[in-house]
């Protein structure tokens, strides 16, 4: 609900300029589990497709929101970020805000299988439609269910892509 309030409030103070485009590339899942002060952590590798829009608030500010399918490891995910841009220069941007994460796989009870992270990273522009981005994303969210056993799961999430815009 946070996400549709502030998607909702920036794109209503969106100039008419705004692009769409797509994006693919590189993703890497980190999965952390904790208990006791003990954790474990595993990292897997795969590819991730989707659709971005740039909405242009201001000289300086934009709105990115998108939609992304990963698969790694032979799991999917669907992350869903809204992430404000700052242009540092006319082709360099700093990504920062909040990002849904949803298993697209059977979880065993006790298991959520959708999360919230906090995501930041940079965006260049190679020519007025092409474009390179690398993000991470901390989840914020534990993936177990049942706080009272003491176990944390979080999955934290590296995208490396390239991108046109239309």
């Amino acid at each position: 609900m946070l996400m549709a309030a502030f998607a909702a409030f920036g794109l209503a103070n969106v100039n008419a300029q705004s692009q769409f485009g797509v994006m693919a590339g590189y993703a890497n899942i980190s999965e952390k589990a904790s208990y006791d002060g003990v954790s474990a952590s595993q990292a897997e590798s795969g590819f991730f497709v989707g659709v971005v829009g740039d909405f242009t608030v201001s000289e300086k500010f934009h709105i990115q929101p998108e939609v992304l399918y990963a698969n790694v490891s032979e799991s999917n995910f669907l992350y869903i970020p809204v992430l404000v841009k700052y242009m540092v220069s006319e082709e360099f941007g700093i990504l920062a805000g909040p990002q849904a994460n949803l298993i697209l796989e059977d979880m065993p009870n006790g298991v959520n299988s959708l999360g919230v992270d906090l995501t930041f990273g940079g965006n260049y522009k190679i020519t007025q439609n092409f474009f390179l981005e690398a993000r991470y994303g901390f989840e914020l969210t534990n993936r177990v269910n049942d706080s009272s056993l003491g176990v944390k799961g979080r999955f934290n999430t590296l995208h490396v892509g390239v991108g046109y815009m239309f």
